[in-house]
């Protein structure tokens, strides 16, 4: 199950109804905040990770997609995964397990701040990328999450967490 925890600005803009699920209790690895940003005169959705603070940009996104916007983000972050040589096997384990999207309220005000820093940072760059694997791949560099691993604090980049976290939960399921 993958639950996008979206602001109210990006609520609004999907014209989502105010009735909306509250999912409080969901697995963090699974649930992304997700805000809706103006960059370059153009809308883009930024999306982080609640577990690794991997951050994804849907960049250019029309109010027309936002129907289909689950698959948008789901084919979005594969590219991303491999553009960042992620296991394939991994990342399609992860997808399968993302078949259902529900949208609620954002819960996290820790996520939610590095959520904002990022849009920050995106809004007063203004730098211009080549692709967009290269954007989330410059935003993920510039933030690093704060882990306890042995009572001792580490810093790792989101990408590598995320992906330490791939394969704690699949790369089992591989081995022949």
């Amino acid at each position: 199950m993958l639950v996008i925890r979206s602001t109210k600005n990006l609520l609004r803009d999907m014209k989502i109804d105010k009735t909306i699920t509250t999912i409080d209790i969901a697995d963090p690895f699974f649930s992304w905040h997700a805000n809706l940003v103006f960059v370059n005169k153009r809308k883009h959705i930024v999306l982080i990770n609640d577990l690794s603070r991997l951050s994804l940009t849907l960049a250019g996104i029309r109010s027309t997609q936002y129907k289909n916007l689950e698959n948008i983000f789901k084919e979005q972050l594969k590219n991303y995964l491999i553009s960042e040589n992620i296991n394939n096997s991994t990342i399609n384990e992860y997808l399968n397990e993302c078949n259902e999207a529900f949208y609620t309220t954002t819960n996290n005000r820790s996520v939610l701040g590095t959520l904002n820093d990022i849009v920050l940072i995106m809004q007063e760059v203004r730098k211009e990328f080549d692709n967009y694997y290269d954007l989330n791949r410059w935003n993920n560099d510039r933030v690093y999450k704060s882990i306890d691993l042995n009572n001792q604090r580490e810093y790792l980049r989101p990408i590598d967490l995320f992906n330490k976290e791939l394969e704690k939960r699949y790369i089992g399921l591989f081995d022949s």
